[in-house]
């Protein structure tokens, strides 16, 4: 009876085992397969400083076997802001006061601790990508004396930049933080470096390629038909539809076998940049119009009254302005984020297997 039970118990671990190897091959497969989904090499650009600077799918990719996400941070849009111009000109026979029209788009229905989860569920998807390239990822622990030394930033993080707001998020148990390198959403100037300046001799620790990636989630694709003079167009046009997609994706890219005053003496340090955007074809929500305003009705008068005095163009420029909702919930939203976040991280990860080391 004994033998018997000790068995039975014996196939039952055996069973749960095997059911959470079972489980963890099918949660890897989505990760590996969207890995090499895209040709990284169509969508990542990076290279070593300088004009003539070399490809780090040259002098770093294959360089070291192991990775470090010494951070990992998320921009997710909350407003965006177009606008379009058209230029008053002159030419006999023909005058033009010009045209101005400008749109608001705000994102409704999604929470800050909404967000939280899908940085969280991204950065734990990126690390399994990498993983899947064929690196070794440093731990968690062998990151633990950095992020406590690291500069952090002040949360809830919000800034806007050329009329984008957002709001920035790092995984949980992980700093948010920013260098001076860090394009547009920075809070450090250039006289700030000590936070860049950590990183290649965390490289020179770890013996490894060390990444930080600064990922911008924007949920609307906008369109304008830009700063045009009059003489070429009369109407100034703005446009938005709902689409989630990752247009910025930027990381530092270190591997410092030596480095002195914080700078890489020996190895190789470099930038990498999202080429073109990667989106989610998912629909997540839909864009109803709050308001909506222009000078047709004063500018068409006073064109009238102008015209009977002999001035064209009385009204001056015309112009309108409107505001639309993207109206969503916090699972569709999550859904189509992690979709497109999923999409940019593993095109990335892909890099490392492209390029792999010995």
């Amino acid at each position: 009876m004994r033998t018997t039970t000790i068995l039975a118990a014996s196939f039952a671990l055996l069973a749960s085992t095997m059911t959470g190897i079972a489980a963890a091959q099918d949660a890897a497969a989505p990760a590996a397969a969207t890995a090499s989904a895209l040709d990284p090499d169509q969508y990542f650009k990076g290279q070593t400083g300088g004009t003539f600077g070399k490809s780090v799918t040259t002098v770093l990719l294959p360089k070291s076997k192991r990775v470090a996400v010494a951070g990992f941070r998320v921009v997710f849009m909350s407003e965006n802001n177009i606008s379009a111009q058209v230029r008053a000109s002159y030419l006999p026979g023909r005058d033009s006061s010009g045209a101005k029209a400008s749109m608001k788009v705000v994102l409704d229905g999604v929470d800050q601790a909404t967000m939280q989860a899908i940085t969280d569920k991204a950065y734990a998807t990126f690390l399994a990508q990498l993983a899947a390239s064929g690196r070794e990822v440093v731990p968690a622990s062998e990151l633990a004396s950095f992020h406590a030394e690291i500069e952090a930033s002040a949360q809830p993080y919000s800034k806007e930049v050329n009329g984008q707001k957002g709001i920035a998020l790092a995984p949980t148990g992980m700093p948010l933080f920013f260098t001076y390198a860090d394009p547009g959403w920075t809070d450090k100037t250039p006289f700030n470096q000590k936070g860049y300046r950590m990183l290649a001799p965390l490289s020179e620790k770890l013996q490894a390629i060390v990444v930080a990636p600064l990922i911008v989630v924007d949920f609307a694709k906008l369109s304008s038909s830009g700063n045009r003079s009059g003489l070429m167009a009369r109407d100034a046009e703005v446009g938005a539809e709902l689409g989630m997609a990752v247009n910025t994706f930027w990381t530092p890219m270190i591997r410092a076998e030596e480095s002195r005053s914080g700078m890489t003496s020996k190895g190789e340090e470099a930038n990498a940049n999202l080429q073109q955007g990667i989106g989610s074809e998912l629909a997540f929500g839909t864009m109803a119009k709050l308001e909506e305003s222009d000078n047709k009705g004063t500018k068409g008068m006073v064109d009238m009254i102008g015209g009977f005095m002999g001035m064209a163009n009385a009204g001056g420029a015309a112009r309108s302005k409107s505001t639309q909702l993207a109206k969503t919930d916090g699972a569709a939203y999550s859904t189509a984020a992690l979709d497109a976040l999923g999409r940019s991280t593993g095109t990335f990860a892909a890099w490392f297997q492209k390029y792999p080391a010995p």
